[in-house]
């Protein structure tokens, strides 16, 4: 994905519109001044941008696991192959029910990345639950002893 192309053009129509203002160099001063402060919050809505497209695009493809990665400051969308037999949430009716005692700070953040990522608490934490318990049996596995050589 090209963030920085999306971010010029955002910057670019800003810049239109300021001249639209009939060459005010009070407007166009404030027009870069504005600019220039948004930069930073253009470049993290087109990664949230990404990241949502992630989440959609991986609802969708019943045995694919699709990623946002970041490359040299870019978002690129990585497609990795799940395990054939492995269901996913969406495959299933959300019937059972647990209930969990969280810190109001770690319910906070997790409602604050659910939202970030434009879900739902529930199907974020479906999804990304989901996730940790299929590759626990993988990869991952921690082992306790000692190695001698």
């Amino acid at each position: 994905m090209d963030s920085k192309a999306a971010v010029a053009r955002f910057e670019a129509a800003m810049t239109g519109q300021a001249a639209l203002a009939g060459g005010d160099p009070v407007v166009e001063s404030a027009v870069r001044a504005l600019r220039d402060a948004l930069g930073p919050a253009a470049r993290q809505l087109a990664l949230e941008l990404a990241e949502q497209a992630a989440a959609e695009v991986d609802a969708q493809l019943p045995h694919q696991q699709v990623e946002v990665v970041l490359r040299g400051g870019q978002p690129e969308l990585v497609i990795r192959a799940g395990m054939e037999g492995e269901r996913r949430p969406a495959d299933e009716e959300y019937e059972a029910r647990i209930s969990l005692r969280l810190p109001p700070s770690l319910k906070g953040a997790i409602e604050e990345a659910a939202r970030s990522a434009g879900e739902s608490v529930n199907s974020f934490l479906v999804r990304d639950l989901s996730r940790l318990t299929a590759r626990s049996g993988r990869v991952g596995k921690r082992m306790r002893g000692t190695l001698r050589t």
